[in-house]
């Protein structure tokens, strides 16, 4: 009876693992996940600790078939103050998509000011020509409270 109930529980983990990798939508469309070039971020010129902070940032949408999906954070250097923010779309795997010139996108997420110091935001923005990546670097001190 155990053994029956194991193969059981492990048959169910398997078949729920293999849907859950499947990156269809119910209506069978394809889709992949791509960076957004940032173009400009619109952040304060100082933080106070203990605030919360909307952050606005505007992309490069570069087809009708690329729609925003959120923000990857990573934080990077040596401090616990440097963030490096990837804009993140959802593109749809289709043959038929039609290239933006110059269309771009805004969004914004909210952030925490958790530490002192100077905070440095490094914003994805594309790659140059030999493939390294590019950033938009802000940076933010934060001000004394009284």
């Amino acid at each position: 009876m155990l053994k029956k109930f194991l193969v059981l529980t492990l048959f169910s983990a398997l078949a729920l693992s293999l849907h859950s990798c499947n990156n269809d939508d119910d209506d069978g469309t394809r889709y992949y996940l791509e960076a957004l070039e940032v173009v400009a971020a619109d952040l304060p010129t100082s933080f106070v600790r203990g605030g919360t902070y909307r952050i606005y940032v505007d992309m490069r949408l570069p087809s009708n078939c690329h729609f925003f999906e959120g923000f990857d954070f990573q934080q990077t250097g040596d401090t616990m103050t440097e963030r490096t923010i990837y804009p993140i779309a959802a593109v749809l795997d289709r043959t038929d998509c039609q290239e933006y010139d110059a269309r771009n996108t805004d969004a914004y997420f909210n952030f925490q000011v958790l530490f002192t110091g100077t905070y440095v935001f490094k914003f994805y923005a594309g790659q140059d020509e030999n493939g390294e990546e590019q950033f938009l670097i802000y940076e933010v001190p934060v001000a004394r409270s009284n």
